[in-house]
């Protein structure tokens, strides 16, 4: 759940810490549009889910345990946002250690979005409403014979698919680390499959 259509029932102060959240990724990337364009889709995800718990706290339903959790997992998230803010207010005024991790988070997304696009979305059929639903595009494609050509092409091009995936996973644990050692939050990634932020 988002907070895009149900802001109204947000407390403002919330409202208020993301358009600093904002105004303070601005100026990391130097009010640069397709750069505050990434760092904000990077850092969504991270309000969305503090609102989703926010409407929670705010259902007649919600039990005196979970009610406790949320307000224990709110009270870290606020410290750890406290502490990115002080990560992006360094960032934006030195080119140092912070303005280094800040911008190669804008390039880790941005290149996430190009990878999954290019291997997961390019390759699949669309619908397309003047072909019939007959179409030989709507058909499964078969596998090509074992130890042929087009075979190897295909196990290859699996292999590497498979050692992108890891270096991700790997990258995403570092970056997790991170985050618990210094009570930070760098963003998460978060893609629509029906979404193509870089089609032609």
């Amino acid at each position: 759940m988002t907070f895009r259509h149900t802001n109204a029932s947000l407390p403002t102060e919330f409202r208020s810490l993301y358009r600093l959240f904002l105004r303070a990724n601005s100026a990391v990337v130097l009010h640069h549009s397709p750069s505050k364009t990434q760092v904000r889709r990077l850092w969504r995800p991270v309000f969305d889910e503090a609102a989703f718990k926010i409407h929670r706290l705010q259902q007649p339903d919600i039990c005196s345990s979970e009610r406790m959790n949320i307000v224990r997992w709110l009270h870290t998230w606020h410290k750890r946002v406290d502490h990115t803010l002080s990560l992006l207010a360094t960032a934006a005024v030195s080119r140092g250690l912070a303005h280094k991790i800040t911008r190669n988070l804008k390039w880790l997304r941005r290149n996430h979005v190009l990878w999954v696009e290019k291997l997961y979305y390019s390759h699949k059929p669309f619908w397309r409403p003047q072909l019939p639903r007959t179409s030989v595009q709507y058909q499964p494609y078969s596998l090509p014979a074992p130890g042929t050509r087009p075979d190897h092409t295909l196990r290859r091009n699996r292999k590497m698919r498979l050692f992108d995936e890891q270096c991700s996973n790997a990258i995403g644990e570092v970056v997790k680390m991170a985050e618990g050692r210094h009570d930070i939050i760098l963003g998460r990634l978060r893609l629509k499959r029906w979404q193509h932020e870089w089609s032609s």
